[in-house]
């Protein structure tokens, strides 16, 4: 695919009227391309109902409901009286094709100028985020053009977005009250609160098998593969390096594969793949140290629930 710069990106594909879950595979989820639908949930109940103090309150007294410090996630359906689920998105929770301990459903509550840094969601997760209240200024970037990250993360490298962005795939919007947005299996990300009050609503799930192969597959599926190996050696010492890393490292969003089987594919890397995978991230080691500092600072202002 060719690349492009920000300023030459086209629009992200944007539709006034929910597809047809036959529509919506076909022309996004199989090929791992992003979507907006416009005005998609106006007329939810939840706009007029919910509150950050109330929405808050009803999530942390929900048995159901795990607080994971800046969102709150649930396994099962909740609040469900105040949502209407599109129909596209119910029948793929429903069929065989995707991971059933991948589905979830995620509560987002930030004020204005909440930053989420870029970084991709890790266990090759689809995203449906729903903006209820409020209004988010997001960037999208390809893994065809993938942006650098820390080693064996998901998390991109703290640095000057418009150097980040040049001659990447990127798309620049914003998600406005009622917007549904689709973003696909390893597209990097950041959205930004506009408005005093925003809360999303997200339903993620990981599909069985994909036959789409993008830099950043390869990478996801080499690093994965590395961890594994670092994490269950036969090694004290390298189970002991590998411990010592993972907590020296910035702790957005887990590090590994965290479902029970990987996505197939047809990507299998080779051990020559691997060995320069190992090398490659290991020269990124300079760069992590001298952002870690900012890194901390900036995660330490996000909301949190």
């Amino acid at each position: 695919m060719a690349s492009m710069s920000r300023e030459t990106a086209s629009h992200i594909p944007t539709v006034t009227e929910p597809p047809s879950r036959a529509e919506f595979l076909e022309n996004h989820v199989h090929p791992e391309r992003p979507l907006l639908i416009k005005g998609l949930a106006k007329d939810w109940p939840a706009r007029e109902k919910w509150s950050l103090d109330r929405l808050r309150a009803d999530l942390h007294n929900h048995p159901k409901v795990k607080d994971r410090g800046v969102f709150f996630v649930s396994k099962k359906p909740v609040l469900q009286d105040d949502i209407v689920m599109p129909d596209f998105l119910e029948g793929i929770l429903k069929s065989d094709d995707v991971m059933p301990d991948s589905i979830a459903w995620r509560f987002w509550i930030n004020k204005k100028h909440n930053k989420t840094v870029f970084h991709y969601d890790t266990n090759a997760e689809n995203v449906i985020t729903v903006q209820v209240k409020g209004c988010k200024e997001w960037v999208l970037v390809s893994p065809d053009t993938p942006l650098p990250s820390y080693p064996f993360t998901n998390f991109t490298l703290l640095k000057d977005e418009a150097k980040l962005l040049r001659n990447k795939e990127a798309y620049t919007f914003d998600l406005e009250e009622g917007d549904l947005l689709y973003v696909p299996p390893l597209w990097f990300h950041r959205a930004v609160a506009k408005e005093e009050v925003n809360i999303n609503i997200n339903w993620t799930f990981t599909k069985k098998a994909t036959s789409v192969v993008t830099r950043e597959f390869r990478r996801e599926t080499e690093r994965c593969d590395l961890l594994h190996t670092f994490k269950t050696s036969k090694s004290a010492l390298v189970r002991g390096a590998y411990g010592m890393a993972i907590k020296a490292l910035p702790n957005v969003g887990g590090i590994g594969w965290g479902l029970k089987s990987f996505v197939a594919s047809p990507y299998r890397p080779s051990r020559t793949a691997l060995t320069g995978r190992f090398f490659k991230e290991l020269f990124q080691i300079p760069g992590t140290l001298m952002t870690l500092p900012a890194v901390r600072a900036t995660l330490k202002k996000v909301d949190k629930t």
